[in-house]
């Protein structure tokens, strides 16, 4: 009788335990820094499709899950939602589905920092309570292992803009250049007419093209404002509609690109990102140039082109 006693004691103390030491609602969380920018990492962990980049970036043998849900360890995480400065993410595992925040905040010297959390429910019986307290364990090791997945993407700028993007100056000190007005956006056929105008125009000067054409469109109230420009080697003097431009040498953000008229758009997006999330002062517009004669190469997947944007 006494060691039922004693066992009975020894049982009640173990179950007074349990509930003392894993509580009603287990709070799960992770936390990481990287070195990034906010904007940067915000558009990472908004985008489907970034998802699937970083996801298990740090595993190149894990096959990539679908474009609406990621799973791992017997966990699917489906983004729900997007707050300023935060996303709801819905984890399921069998039937139970547990909401989860991922949330971003800035940390001195360019970096910033991310925590996960989520509330893991338990039950009041209390050999499942042990059970969802190791499932608690095995979630927050998940979260562990994609958020160093998520720090080792961000924190190579390349991933997060598509793009190398690199500080240098521009070699070219003389270009002339031509506009023209279009009611929409321009043919390429359209665009090496206006430039072949200015081969003419430096051969009749002899002058020698140095680089590359370039070209830069803006598009305002409707209209395509179009600029092209030949790099020469030297000033000439020049009449309407062609000018002359000496190019000061200053600082550009520079990234080269391989694709055709969208990749370029992309691009030029992902330079303005660029320069917002690092604080860059734009000091004019950015060109491009068309490094590969888009007439010759009707291959777009084959078109390179560099992106020049002047910084202070």
């Amino acid at each position: 009788m006494k060691k039922l006693l004693i066992l009975a004691a020894i049982l009640l103390i173990v179950i007074i335990s349990i509930y003392v030491f894993i509580p009603s609602g287990i709070q799960v969380s992770a936390v990481t820094k990287a070195k990034t920018t906010m904007g940067g990492a915000y558009r990472t962990l908004t985008s489907k499709q970034q998802w699937q980049k970083w996801w298990n970036y740090n595993d190149n043998e894990t096959p990539v899950n679908t474009d609406t849900s990621f799973t791992t360890d017997n966990y699917t995480y489906s983004l729900s939602e997007a707050g300023i400065d935060n996303i709801l993410v819905s984890i399921q595992n069998n039937k139970k589905i547990v909401k989860s925040k991922l949330t971003l905040f800035q940390l001195p010297i360019d970096s910033i920092g991310i925590i996960w959390q989520c509330t893991f429910p338990s039950t009041n019986n209390p050999i499942t309570r042990i059970q969802q307290y190791f499932e608690a364990v095995s979630l927050k090791k998940s979260f562990d292992e994609h958020l160093n997945s998520f720090r080792s993407f961000v924190e190579n700028d390349e991933n997060i803009y598509g793009m190398k993007i690199l500080q240098s100056s521009i070699k070219d000190s003389f270009l002339i250049s031509k506009k023209q007005l279009f009611t929409q956006l321009p043919t390429m056929k359209e665009v090496y007419a206006l430039i072949d105008i200015l081969k003419v125009y430096a051969a009749k000067n002899n002058c020698t093209q140095t680089n590359a054409p370039m070209l830069n469109i803006l598009q305002d109230s409707g209209q395509y404002r179009v600029m092209v420009a030949l790099p020469i080697n030297k000033a000439i003097t020049t009449a309407p509609p062609i000018s002359l431009i000496k190019m000061v040498k200053g600082n550009f953000m520079v990234a080269q690109v391989r694709g055709g008229l969208g990749t370029v758009k992309n691009a030029l997006q992902q330079m303005q990102y660029y320069f917002g999330d690092y604080n860059k002062t734009s000091m004019a517009i950015p060109f491009q140039y068309l490094i590969t004669n888009r007439l010759q190469q009707p291959d777009t997947t084959k078109w390179v082109t560099e992106i020049y944007a002047p910084v202070l």
